[in-house]
């Protein structure tokens, strides 16, 4: 006989009946997903930006492309998070992700103090950023740009991260979370990558499209005595959308630096989104 659930949908009891929950079949990614799988942790990137309007030229898509190449820090050290606004985003709760000296995976939670373009200092240092986002637990949704840089004034400091703003509902609030197509494979893993996707804003002719690239920087830098060497690993033109899926992972090891860039072919800015999916598995 069926089982009648309180919502009324035969053949469920309240939602916990499903044949995920009594593990008699779940797909793989979905254990994936749901932390089920020792060592595999699933990763999705994404970069938004605009290129220049010289043809040709190719842009790390992030907050801050055309007008500033992305560059890794140089040494790990203590980076500074501020906000453009003052009073207004003091208590915001800024997560921070990224590597430290070893290249071994650090976060922290960063309170966001109240003088606009003064940044809160990290109690860690950082040899590289991943990602930074509001925090699912702050009480305060920022309405100013976010940034995370290597000094406590923003003027004239170099920046690794950002979080812009948005309109919605006729009100300013934050983006969440910062998108940049960019990506360094913490120690003891390797990142397998699976989807590779871009969208342009280049409608394409002859004259007018966009061509995708990820520069890679190997050898794994864990290894000191190693001369890094950088590879473009894939340089593709493309119209308004570019998409990957690979039966066979692209396999990037510990340590690696990837960038993922657009070029247009034209003297025309083009907008771009990029989305890379994959999982990022442990060497041991």
């Amino acid at each position: 006989m069926a089982v009648q659930s309180s919502n009324g949908i035969p053949g469920r009891n309240d939602g916990f009946n499903s044949i995920s929950r009594q593990s008699k079949y779940e797909p793989f990614d979905l254990q994936v997903t749901r932390g089920q799988i020792a060592g595999h942790t699933p990763l999705n990137i994404f970069g938004y930006g605009t290129t220049g309007t010289t043809a040709g030229v190719f842009v790390t898509m992030w907050e801050n492309a055309p007008t500033t190449n992305y560059v890794f820090p140089a040494t790990a050290a203590v980076m500074y998070v501020a906000s453009t606004v003052g009073a207004g985003d003091a208590g915001a709760l800024i997560q921070v992700t990224g590597l430290d000296a070893n290249y071994s995976p650090i976060s922290e939670i960063v309170a966001l103090g109240g003088t606009a373009g003064t940044g809160v200092a990290t109690t860690k240092s950082y040899l590289r950023i991943n990602n930074i986002s509001v925090a699912l637990g702050s009480t305060v949704n920022p309405t100013g740009q976010i940034t995370i840089q290597n000094q406590a004034a923003t003027s004239g400091a170099v920046e690794y991260a950002q979080i812009n703003t948005t309109t919605y509902n006729g009100s300013t609030v934050s983006l969440g979370t910062s998108q940049m197509a960019v990506y360094t494979v913490p120690a003891n893993n390797t990142l397998q990558l699976t989807r590779f996707t871009a969208n342009s804003s280049f409608t394409g002719n002859t004259a007018n499209y966009c061509t995708y690239r990820a520069v890679a920087q190997y050898p794994s830098v864990l290894n000191s005595s190693a001369t890094l060497v950088k590879r473009v690993v894939l340089q593709t033109p493309f119209v308004q959308q570019f998409n990957i899926q690979r039966t066979f992972p692209f396999a990037y090891p510990a340590g690696t630096d990837v960038q993922w860039q657009i070029a247009p072919s034209a003297t025309t800015a083009c907008t771009a989104g990029i989305n890379i999916g994959g999982v990022l598995i442990a060497d041991s």
